[in-house]
């Protein structure tokens, strides 16, 4: 798997200000590796082309956060959709059971 984000402008050299997100690549379908699974498109624009990580990264470089769909949507091609749904409803059940403990 690879990934992306919007790039840096060629202007200022620097990463805009409004790209946030790394997203997980499609490498299958009729936009494999020019879109990213959530949909966004992942080809260049003339202020903002796309930078590919390749492979995959552990963690998203310093001032990004992963996209939640693309993670979401990567989760379950690799199988691991439900494993990661027991694991948010585990943590949830725990939380409640706090915060009644602390009324």
């Amino acid at each position: 798997m690879r990934a992306f984000y919007r790039g840096y402008s060629a202007a200022t050299g620097r990463r805009a200000a409004q790209v946030r997100r790394l997203h997980v690549m499609r490498e299958d379908g009729s936009f494999a590796g020019r879109q990213a699974l959530c949909g966004t498109p992942g080809w260049g624009v003339i202020n903002s082309p796309a930078v590919v990580l390749d492979p995959l990264p552990t963690q998203p470089p310093p001032g990004l956060t992963w996209c939640r769909s693309c993670i979401g949507h990567a989760a379950d091609l690799v199988g691991q959709l439900n494993a990661f749904a027991r694991i948010i409803a585990a943590l949830n059940d725990l939380a409640a059971e706090q915060e009644e403990s602390v009324s």
